[in-house]
């Protein structure tokens, strides 16, 4: 008898020091995914559909939670420091993961040390647009411009240290040329400043920008796919161009916490991979010029390695670096 009580009071305690988590099948309740991006933006309007998605595969809510800052920052460092439970998940632009740290002066987080890979959700390339009044229709013309006004050029970007930034610089690196920042804070602001004569040129996202070339408000000058996109099958890339080093994607991604439980990794990735393949939500990445795409979580690791080497090495190329 006494032999019996001690193995229920063993039980008994065992099930007391295990985490709340664990004695109950994830999810249990909502999910916070973070947001770098403000609502209403175009990827918080993509990524939307899909947690809606999740919330009617997981029969749990999956909240959206939009913390905008200067390269992500702020999203990037709540879902670094939270619980490694599954209830806090980072939908990670590249930007945000990848060329925040290699900008910034100080991030307080890791991009490979501190976010657990889950799954890749998207992928696009940039889209270089340009006031209709200016001469040039393609790469060569536009080289060829600025080339003849060094200096007097200007290209807008979404915000500094972004990756539209840094692939303007890289542009100028590569082509010999010299050309002026004006930052924006949103791609529309952009855009838009590029509509008005505000700049030449702009470097934005294919959602942000195409609707506008399509209604003939600015020219497409080229994309930095590595091959033509097929909504928009006339412009040409930077890499027909002869800039091979600069086909450049930006990846959307989504990663919990580092040490999240392999079970709950792989749930999110099959459930994620899942809702991707729905015409819900991967048709309304595509009708906005982005790809959808989905990941192992090991070639998510990967990517992830070779996208962060990648940006430092653009950051010592180009010099650029928070002041």
């Amino acid at each position: 008898m006494k032999s019996a009580l001690f193995i229920f009071t063993a039980i008994l305690s065992f099930f007391a020091m295990m985490p709340a988590g664990a004695q109950e099948a994830y999810p249990s309740r909502p999910i916070r995914l973070l947001m770098p991006f403000g609502a209403g933006g175009t990827v918080d309007i993509m990524t939307r559909p899909l947690a809606a998605k999740l919330h009617e595969q997981l029969k749990r809510p999956v909240i959206v939670d939009n913390r905008p800052s200067a390269g992500g920052v702020l999203a990037a460092e709540l879902a670094a420091n939270a619980t490694p439970d599954g209830y806090t998940l980072f939908l990670a632009s590249s930007s945000a993961l990848f060329v925040a740290p290699a900008y910034y002066k100080k991030v307080n987080y890791d991009p490979i040390k501190d976010f657990a890979p889950i799954s890749l959700i998207a992928q696009q390339p940039l889209l270089i647009v340009a006031n209709t009044s200016l001469p040039f229709r393609d790469v060569k013309g536009l080289i060829a411009y600025a080339k003849e006004r060094p200096g007097k050029l200007n290209y807008g970007t979404v915000g500094l240290g972004s990756t539209n930034h840094f692939t303007a610089e890289l542009l100028s690196h590569a082509a010999g040329i010299k050309m002026v920042l004006v930052p924006y804070k949103s791609g529309a602001q952009g855009v838009a400043a590029a509509i008005g004569g505000e700049v030449e040129l702009v470097f934005t996202q294919p959602n942000t920008g195409l609707p506008h070339v399509k209604a003939g408000r600015v020219n497409a000058i080229a994309t930095t796919g590595v091959k033509r996109h097929p909504l928009y099958p006339d412009v040409g890339t930077l890499v027909e161009a002869g800039y091979e080093d600069l086909a450049i994607t930006g990846y959307y991604t989504v990663v919990g916490p580092a040490k999240l439980p392999r079970p709950i990794v792989q749930r999110l990735n099959s459930e994620i991979r899942r809702a991707m393949e729905s015409p819900g939500v991967g048709d309304v990445l595509r009708n906005q010029g982005t790809e959808p795409v989905t990941s192992t979580p090991e070639e998510l690791a990967t990517l992830m390695k070779q996208e962060t080497a990648r940006w430092q090495r653009a950051a010592k190329l180009t010099g650029i670096k928070e002041k």
